[in-house]
C-alpha cells in the first residue's frame, strides 16, 4: 500500500517577510466603496469628496475616516468619482465610519471585497470605469494618492503595497488593450482644444463657469498660456477667491445671478455640476452666437437647446470622439469585456506569485534538502556524465514536490524519478528513489520546519 505525503501542515508554517506575503494573508479583509458621479448620485458625491480641500483638510478628513473605522483608510476623489478602501474592516463598516463622517445615513455605494476590490481598482486606475475609456489621467491621480497617504503616514507599508499591485496590474492591461498610445485625458484634450481656440481670437475675454477643481484647472491653463481677460461666474464670489488667493487680481468673478454675458466672450468653459443642464431652451447660455462652448461637467450643465443653432457645444460625447480619435468606432462594451478577461489573467498570475510567497521557507526546505543529497548521489559508483547531473536532477526532483499542491503520492513520485529522460542508470536511480523518499517521511514527520536542517 503506497504511503502518501501531505505537506500542507509545513506550508501553514511559512511566517510572512515581505508585504506580498503579508497581502496573500489579509487580503479577503480588504473593503471598498465607492461611487462613480452619475445624475442619481451626485448630491451624494458633493458630500462625500474631498475635490476642494487643501492638503491640511483633506488630511484631517482621512484621519477621521481612519478613527472612525478604526484602520487604515484609503480615500480617492476626482471631478467624477469617489472611493474608499478600508483595510481589516467589513464593507458594513467601512459604510457606517464613512458616513459618520458625513451628514449623509445613506449613500448608494457600490461595494467591493478582498480580490473583488482589487479588480475593480485596476479597472478604475486603467481608464476601463471611465467616462473615457482607457484615458490616462485617472492613472497619474492614483498613483498620487497612493503617494500623497504614504507621505503623510495615513497608509502602512504592507497596506500600500496592496494598492501598488494594483497599478502594476494596471500597466499590463494598459499594453494588452493598446490604451498606451490612443485614448488622452479629459485634460489634455481640453487643454489643446482652449489653445487652438486661443490661437483663433487672442484678444477675446473667456468665460469658466464654476469653480470647482476643473474650474480652478481651467484658469490655471488660460493663465499659463498667458490669456488675461479671465471672468469667473460662480454661486458665491467670495469663497471661490478664498480657494485661489494668488490668483484673485487675475480673475474678474460674478455670481450667476449678475452674469449676463456682457463680457462678450469668445470662449466659454463650462465645469458645474448639476443633475439636470443649467442652460437649456428656458435659459439659455447669454453668449454672443460666435463663442466657442466647451463643457467639461457631467452630468452635462449645457444643453444644445440652450444654444444658438450656430454654435458649436464640445460636450461629453465629443471628448469620448476626441479621444479615440475623431470618428472612429467608441466599442466600449467589448473593450469593457475584453479588459475583464485580461484581469482574471492578471490576477490568476498575481494570486500565484503571491502564494508562491507564502510557500518559500517550504520550497526552500526542500530544495535544500535534496541539493544537499545530490552530493551524496554524486560520490555513488557512477559515470562522470552522471555525476555532473545530480545537483540539476536534484532541482527538478524538488520542482516536482513543490508543484503538487502539498498532498502527492510515494508512487508517483517514484515513477517521476524512475522514469526521467536523464542518461542515469537504472540502480542509481533506485538509490536516488530510496534516498528521496527516506528524505520525505523525514520531513512528513516534523512539526515545523522552524530550526529544520537539510
Amino acid at each position: 500500500m503506497s504511503v502518501t505525503f501531505d505537506f500542507s501542515r509545513l506550508l501553514k508554517d511559512s511566517v510572512p517577510t515581505d508585504g506580498n506575503e503579508h497581502i496573500a494573508k489579509r487580503i479577503e479583509s480588504v473593503s471598498m466603496i465607492g461611487m462613480r458621479l452619475s445624475k442619481d448620485n451626485l448630491e451624494f458625491v458633493k458630500e462625500l469628496t474631498s475635490e476642494g480641500m487643501n492638503e491640511p483638510e483633506r488630511k484631517s478628513h482621512v484621519m477621521r475616516l481612519s478613527e472612525a473605522a478604526g484602520c487604515d483608510v484609503f480615500e480617492f476623489s476626482t471631478c467624477n468619482r469617489v472611493l474608499f478602501v478600508g483595510f481589516d474592516c467589513s464593507v458594513s463598516h467601512l459604510k457606517n465610519s464613512v458616513l459618520s463622517n458625513s451628514v449623509l445615513d445613506y449613500a448608494p455605494f457600490d461595494t467591493f471585497k478582498g480580490m473583488e476590490a482589487w479588480r475593480h481598482l485596476v479597472k478604475i486606475c486603467s481608464g476601463l470605469d471611465s467616462f473615457i475609456i482607457g484615458e490616462l489621467q485617472v492613472m497619474s491621480q492614483f498613483r498620487d494618492a497612493i503617494a500623497w497617504h504614504k507621505e503623510s503616514k495615513l497608509l502602512s507599508t504592507h497596506n500600500a503595497t496592496f494598492l501598488d499591485h494594483a497599478v502594476a496590474a494596471n500597466r499590463g492591461l494598459r499594453k494588452e488593450l493598446g490604451f498606451t498610445k490612443t485614448p488622452e485625458s479629459m485634460l489634455s484634450l481640453g487643454t489643446t482644444a482652449i489653445q487652438q481656440a486661443i490661437s483663433e481670437d487672442n484678444q477675446g475675454s473667456i468665460t469658466v463657469i464654476g469653480y470647482g477643481s476643473m474650474g480652478r484647472k481651467a484658469v490655471e491653463i488660460l493663465i499659463g498660456l498667458g490669456q488675461k481677460n479671465i471672468h469667473v461666474v460662480t454661486r458665491s464670489k467670495e469663497e471661490s477667491s478664498k480657494r485661489t488667493p494668488e490668483l484673485v487680481d487675475l480673475i474678474n468673478f460674478k455670481s450667476f445671478e449678475e452674469w449676463k454675458g456682457e463680457e462678450n466672450p469668445s470662449i466659454v468653459i463650462s465645469t458645474i455640476r448639476n443633475t439636470f443642464p443649467t442652460f437649456n431652451r428656458e435659459n439659455p447660455l447669454p453668449v454672443p452666437e460666435t463663442t466657442k462652448v466647451m463643457d467639461f461637467s457631467w452630468p452635462p450643465s449645457i444643453d444644445r437647446n440652450g444654444l444658438s443653432t450656430e454654435q458649436g457645444l464640445m460636450d461629453m460625447e465629443y471628448w469620448i470622439r476626441s479621444a479615440h480619435k475623431l470618428g472612429k468606432e467608441w466599442e466600449y462594451e467589448k473593450t469593457v469585456d475584453s479588459g475583464n478577461l485580461i484581469i482574471s489573467a492578471i490576477e490568476e498570475r498575481f494570486m500565484k506569485a503571491l502564494n508562491g510567497r507564502t510557500q518559500s521557507r517550504f520550497r526552500a526546505h526542500v530544495y535544500s534538502t535534496l541539493e544537499s543529497k545530490s552530493q551524496d548521489w554524486g560520490a555513488l559508483e557512477c559515470r562522470s556524465s552522471e555525476a555532473s547531473q545530480m545537483k540539476a536532477f536534484s532541482r527538478e526532483i524538488a520542482t516536482w514536490i513543490c508543484n503538487q499542491d502539498s498532498i502527492f503520492n510515494e508512487n508517483d513520485l517514484q515513477n517521476m524519478v524512475m522514469n526521467t529522460d536523464r542518461d542515469i542508470n537504472s540502480d542509481l536511480l533506485s538509490e536516488i528513489s530510496f534516498d528521496v523518499m527516506r528524505e520525505m517521511v523525514r520531513m512528513s514527520n516534523l512539526d515545523s520546519l522552524m530550526g529544520a536542517s537539510a
